[in-house]
């Protein structure tokens, strides 16, 4: 299992719900509020702020933890994969 910190878990945790939520990045940084740049910077690096992050959970109506949870079960399963 692969050791993944809490900013990397939110930013697959983000890309995982915009892509089933959301046509495109663009999409949700619209209904969000803030810039495309800023949420593709997001999800490829990673969210270090703990406020963004409890922001991003409580838009998708989501407890932190199960959003912490959803990173890390996505990253363990791109482990596999690999």
């Amino acid at each position: 299992m692969r050791n993944i910190d809490h900013s990397m878990a939110a930013g697959l945790a983000l890309k995982r719900l915009i892509q089933c939520n959301y046509s495109s990045q663009q999409a949700f940084a619209e209904d969000f509020g803030t810039e495309l740049r800023t949420v593709s910077r997001y999800v490829t690096n990673g969210i270090t702020r703990m406020p963004m992050i409890e922001e991003i959970a409580d838009f998708f109506h989501m407890d932190l933890i199960d959003y912490l949870r959803l990173g890390r079960e996505i990253s363990e399963e791109m482990c596999i994969r690999e």
